[in-house]
């Protein structure tokens, strides 16, 4: 049929191809709708790596493009431990037990990590450190993220801390340094890689070290991505950092640091975040969302195709050697200079590493106090209850002794 057509077009002229005049008329679009399409996907990871026998940990593994990761990771043999707000959720139970049935690999579990709670991240690294000999970790992977749609209030985190900054940036900040242990002493053979989501709405931050929680400027409730994009900043700096703090450290058996951070950039991917953000958390704004929903399919990627930058860090044989914290964009490493002067600024992001560090140490004293004085009081309201049944029983008792006596 492909042959009779093209022979026609070549001795009749195309006139004579069957609805030539449609196909004339809509081609060119699909054409450009085609290529349009191709230019926002981005590029696809290349690289393919083994991954049995290796632990992987994730944070934001559940939804979107972290989910996409996983997946992925799975297929690959990869022990996963998903680090997740809550185990009480009857819903993770379905996902891991599809995920271990679709992948094939009964070695994904998930363990309690709440990144709004600074309490709860010191309790699961405090156990995962709790061993000997020390568990093995090759591998973290930070997706989880929050962004607020436009025009919502300030959030706080369960420590009083902003939304954006406390789960975005001081979250993490707090989980993989106390995880810095369990980096350090793995055998100096093994690669070792930390990677950090980043997104390009750094660039738009509105960043103040004196004030980075917005409580002095107000928070930017038309403008959320001054802080969201304040929180990326600082993620990146906190990339640079952690890596000249993990290369400063001389390991016991006198070989070179074998850990390696880095940061991936997705680009803006389709996810249950970004339709929030759009449709600016309402009904009516989904409606609209889902009205346009052939130009988000257009212009966002798919969280697979989000999540290839990721995968390419991760599975990429030039991560494995040379120096960490380096940014990786569409599957290459990103040498251009930033826009923003503070990403080079190896002092600022010291200060801002003791600042975090600090406020982390407030907090978590604040929050030990305050959860003390719970106790306190209920173990008080406990003692009460118990104590009037007691009393109440044994003056029953002593009345009706008397009364026999007497009788």
């Amino acid at each position: 049929m492909p042959i009779e057509i093209a022979w026609t077009a070549i001795s009749q002229g195309p006139n004579e191809i069957p609805f030539w005049p449609y196909i004339k008329s809509y081609a060119p679009w699909f054409v450009v709708i085609y290529f349009l399409k191709r230019f926002f996907s981005g590029t696809q990871n290349t690289w393919e790596r083994d991954m049995h026998g290796r632990v992987v940990m994730v944070t934001g593994g559940t939804s979107g493009m972290g989910a996409a990761v996983v997946e992925d990771l799975a297929k690959r043999g990869a022990q996963i431990i998903l680090l997740v707000k809550s185990l009480s959720d009857g819903w993770l139970v379905e996902y891991i037990a599809d995920l271990r049935e679709s992948s094939g690999n009964n070695l994904i579990y998930a363990e309690e990590v709440d990144l709004s709670s600074l309490y709860s991240i010191r309790l699961f690294a405090t156990k995962w450190l709790d061993n000997s000999p020390a568990r093995r970790l090759d591998m973290v992977i930070c997706c989880a993220g929050l962004l607020q749609p436009p025009l919502k209030q300030r959030m706080l985190t369960a420590d009083g801390i902003e939304a954006h900054w406390g789960i975005n940036y001081v979250g993490h900040f707090h989980l993989l340094t106390l995880l810095s242990p369990s980096f350090r002493v793995q055998p100096p053979d093994r690669d070792v890689r930390i990677i950090l989501s980043g997104c390009s709405t750094y660039v738009l931050a509105d960043f103040d070290i004196t004030d980075p929680e917005f409580k002095n400027r107000g928070y930017p409730s038309s403008k959320p991505w001054r802080s969201f994009g304040s929180a990326k900043l600082a993620l990146l700096l906190f990339l640079r950092q952690f890596q000249r703090t993990l290369d400063e450290y001389k390991r016991p058996d006198g070989n070179a640091n074998n850990v390696r951070v880095f940061m991936a950039n997705p680009g803006f991917v389709r996810t249950a975040t970004s339709r929030n953000f759009i449709s600016l958390g309402s009904l009516w704004g989904l409606l609209v969302y889902l009205i346009m929903w052939p130009i988000w399919w257009l212009v966002l990627k798919s969280p697979v195709q989000g999540a290839q930058t990721i995968l390419h860090v991760a599975m990429s044989p030039e991560c494995a050697h040379g120096q960490g914290g380096k940014v990786y964009n569409e599957c290459r490493e990103v040498t251009r200079k930033s826009p923003r002067k503070e990403v080079e600024d190896e002092e600022l992001s010291k200060k801002l590493w003791d600042i975090t560090a600090k406020q982390i140490e407030v907090s978590e004293r604040r929050g030990a106090a305050q959860r003390k004085m719970d106790a306190e009081s209920q173990k008080t309201t406990e003692k009460g209850k118990t104590g009037t049944t007691p009393a109440t029983s044994a003056t029953s008792t002593s009345a009706k002794k008397m009364s026999t006596k007497r009788e």
